[in-house]
């Protein structure tokens, strides 16, 4: 099965769990948490953030863009790669000035390299070691000198749910072995507490609680 089939099968799936996606005390706390620390990354890499190019490889609906416009990368410098067809529509209906790149983001051209790629639970969707690395030297190699990636995923295998795999810390800095200089970051309280203890979240949100991983890896040569 190619990549782009495997996690078509795995969104259509997921269409029956949508209501663990809805916006609630949680996913405002996650939110809120993953935009402070990303803040805080960026800033201290770049001296003006109204000037980089950012690329988000596996975009959804390209939500993600307001995220980064409210830390003051443009809109109009954000462009996005998507391989579902929902999502893609709904890129194209709201972000019709962007550029959007369609499919396998291994397989697509990019014309331009960014200052910034990032990517949000796109691996842990991905299931095959070689599609992993795969995507993870594509990335690597649309970056500009001093060029970051921004990545942003689970550290932890759901036993409830076969269609994700995580990516451990390990497993992350293999993937970008050719890196020196990173940062890694534990945050977002797991799921299945973060849930139950809603408006109560900075309460719980302790190390050992914590399910995802920010990392941030520069190119060093620029």
């Amino acid at each position: 099965m190619s990549l782009s089939d495997q996690i078509n099968t795995q969104y259509n799936k997921r269409s029956s769990k949508a209501h663990l996606y809805q916006r609630s005390p949680y996913s405002d706390a996650v939110q809120s948490e993953l935009k402070a620390t990303a803040k805080q990354l960026l800033t201290s890499t770049f001296k003006d953030l109204s000037k980089v190019k950012l690329l988000e490889i596996g975009a959804g609906n390209g939500t993600n863009a307001y995220f980064f416009e409210e830390m003051g990368v443009k809109l109009e410098n954000i462009s996005f790669n998507e391989l579902i067809g929902e999502r893609l529509n709904n890129i194209k209906s709201g972000f019709p000035n962007n550029k959007l790149y369609e499919g396998d983001a291994t397989h697509v051209q990019f014309p331009e390299k960014y200052d910034i790629v990032f990517q949000s639970t796109v691996f842990t969707s991905i299931l095959n070691d070689n599609d992993r690395k795969a995507l993870a030297d594509k990335m690597w190699s649309l970056l500009n000198p001093g060029g970051v990636i921004l990545w942003y995923d689970f550290i932890y295998n759901n036993p409830k749910n076969a269609d994700v795999k995580k990516v451990d810390i390990a497993e992350v800095r293999s993937l970008f072995n050719k890196c020196s200089n990173f940062t890694i970051k534990k945050i977002t309280l797991a799921p299945p507490i973060g849930r139950k203890v809603g408006k109560f979240y900075h309460l719980f949100n302790v190390p050992f609680l914590r399910s995802h991983i920010l990392a941030l890896f520069q190119n060093g040569n620029g």
